[in-house]
């Protein structure tokens, strides 16, 4: 299960480097949970969804997907009061402090930099795996500032030396399964010493590729090639020698118009190939330029100009809130409610400028748990009192929970629910939703088959249900079909290219476990008061490839009152060898 994941034994803590010696010393010593960090889930293809991201249109002929090379990149820079809170627990913690600043909106994010004023900042392992989990690379982050100059000077006082501490850079990451480092240097430089530094950079961003596929080094926009502490919120001659040394360049945020201006044209007298190695700094915080809830118009800016993104400091969401949290002396569920609705609207806000990812790798399961909870449950069976820890986090959904009335849209209201869950701490509670609301931009392939599974729970069974809707896209010939996955009185609408499956029943089960499915759901009706679903999607008539590139889901009810919590969603390849012994196989089909 997604929730479920290994403890390190000696429940040690995350730490940052604070000095060079440890630094050089970290190999021979390295931290218990390195065995412990998970790999990067791989994700989908690119896709640009446009205002009206929360609804899967089955009408478009074509789902175009983008090459990620070929669009801005998001950078989500991590600054959350100095960092290793809760966060820096390898096994997490129990107690009252299950609500803490979380994120969740992956699908939009391509690299996260855990980021403090450390030395050298290892990203903790919540955070890995939270990310990882989700499809995205980590950084960590190597700073030099204030009063430490010497520090970078003794780093600088050889070739030998310098190479010596970029090689441990790499082995601390290497070691720790993170993809590469934020470079932060915020302190005055001899000019003498500029060249050894540009050397730096270019030998810590090659090795690291040598070392570790797919790293990425990237330089923070601080001091210039003479040596001066000077933000040039901008790509130019000063700072042009690191940016060409590594993978991108991180702009300070103090930006105008006019410095995206004069970036376009250098980027295309100089490197026409590498405007999107070029991360234009977003402070939420809004120190120099619009930010907060009006962050979206900032970002607006920047992709005017289709320059990459770094949002700097996310967890304004919450630190945002605290003083009135105190004020009001919310408890701690009231506290997450607060929290969950700002930061749904935040994200929202910026939403219809970015590019998504989704899932593409089968098997795929998730319980939509955000990595704490007031419970934390077992197929519906509360374990544990409130706890937190992100790397229990589950892989989340394609677009933003909660969409604001206001955006000139169709309302849509499903949010968290920390009451009960099937799995970890929280579940989806649906009450008012589009009847195509979109949870995953996806791409997984058809070409075996498709066992189709998921978990919900409804405030009133004879008024209330929930069903599944897949999108399922033939590329050769640019058609697809929305199959309805619902219970046995689901009536289908009047559309062409509509087709409702076939819920599986206790005779097919048996089949199913002499297939050795392995399965993420159990093959039960109903467990602790979750009624569970299983489908077989067949795709023996289809010309190939077919992929299902939307999930989605329907919310039916009478009452207006009546909600539906939804579980899980499990996929997993089929048995198209033995595809015949399914009796209540579903035959996908296109055309009507």
């Amino acid at each position: 299960m997604d929730c479920e994941i290994e403890l390190c034994e000696d429940g040690t803590e995350c730490q940052p480097i604070h000095t060079i010696q440890d630094l050089l010393e970290f190999e021979r010593n390295p931290v218990s949970w390195r065995n412990l960090v998970l790999p990067i889930t791989p994700r989908s293809r690119s896709r640009y969804l446009g205002e009206r991201y929360q609804e899967i249109d089955f009408d478009a002929g074509v789902t175009d997907f983008v090459d990620d090379g070929s669009r801005p990149q998001v950078l989500l820079c991590h600054d959350f009061k100095g960092n290793y809170l809760s966060d820096r627990f390898v096994n997490g913690t129990t107690g009252q402090e299950w609500v803490d600043y979380r994120f969740y909106n992956w699908a939009a994010v391509d690299i996260f930099c855990y980021f403090s004023h450390n030395f050298v900042t290892i990203p903790t392992l919540q955070w890995l795996n939270c990310a990882h989990k989700n499809g995205v690379k980590v950084i960590g982050t190597f700073i030099v500032e204030g009063g430490n100059v010497e520090k970078l000077k003794d780093i600088l006082q050889s070739d030998e030396f310098m190479q010596k501490v970029a090689d441990a850079l790499i082995t601390v990451a290497k070691i720790c399964q993170f993809q590469g480092w934020l470079l932060n240097i915020e302190c005055p430089l001899d000019d003498d010493k500029i060249p050894r530094l540009k050397d730096f950079v270019a030998y810590l961003t090659r090795k690291s590729h040598e070392r570790i596929p797919g790293s990425m080094i990237i330089w923070y926009d601080a001091i210039t090639e003479k040596g001066l502490l000077s933000w040039q919120n901008e790509l130019n001659s000063l700072n042009q020698g690191f940016f060409a040394a590594c993978d991108g360049i991180f702009l300070n945020y103090t930006w105008t118009r006019q410095h995206l201006e004069r970036s376009e044209n250098f980027i295309r007298n100089y490197y026409p190939r590498r405007k999107l190695d070029v991360f234009v700094g977003i402070d939420v915080f809004g120190r120099g330029q619009t930010a907060k809830l009006d962050t979206h118009s900032t970002l607006a800016a920047v992709i005017e100009f289709k320059f990459s993104t770094a949002i700097f400091a996310p967890g304004w969401t919450y630190e945002s809130l605290e003083e009135s949290m105190r004020r009001d002396q919310l408890n701690p569920v009231q506290c997450n409610d607060r929290f969950l609705k700002l930061n749904d609207r935040f994200w929202n806000l910026l939403w219809k400028y970015l590019y998504v990812r989704g899932p593409t790798e089968l098997p795929f399961y998730t319980s939509f748990c955000l990595g704490s909870g007031k419970i934390r449950n077992r197929l519906g069976k509360t374990l544990d009192e409130s706890w937190f820890n992100l790397s229990r986090q589950g892989f989340q959904p394609s677009i933003p929970y909660a969409a604001p009335r206001n955006l000139g849209i169709d309302p849509i209201y499903w949010t968290h629910s920390f009451e009960t869950a099937l799995d970890g701490g929280s579940c989806l509670r649906m009450e008012d939703i589009h009847p195509n609301c979109r949870l995953f931009a996806c791409d997984f392939a058809c070409g075996s088959d498709l066992l189709v599974g998921y978990a919900f729970r409804r405030s009133n069974e004879l008024s209330a249900d929930v069903r599944l809707v897949l999108k399922a896209y033939n590329t050769r010939y640019h058609d697809s079909v929305k199959i309805v996955c619902g219970g046995e009185d689901c009536h289908l609408s009047e559309r062409r290219n509509e087709m409702k499956a076939l819920l599986l029943d206790s005779e097919d089960w048996p089949r199913l476990l002499e297939l050795k499915a392995q399965l993420k759901l159990p093959l039960v009706a109903a467990i602790n008061g979750w009624e569970i679903r299983y489908y077989y999607l067949s795709f023996e008539a289809i010309v190939q490839p077919v992929s299902i590139v939307d999930i989605g889901v329907e919310l039916v009810k009478d009452d207006p009152k009546d909600h539906v919590l939804l579980g899980a969603i499990s996929l997993q390849a089929g048995f198209p060898a033995s595809r015949s012994r399914i009796r209540k196989r579903s035959i996908v089909t296109f055309g009507a």
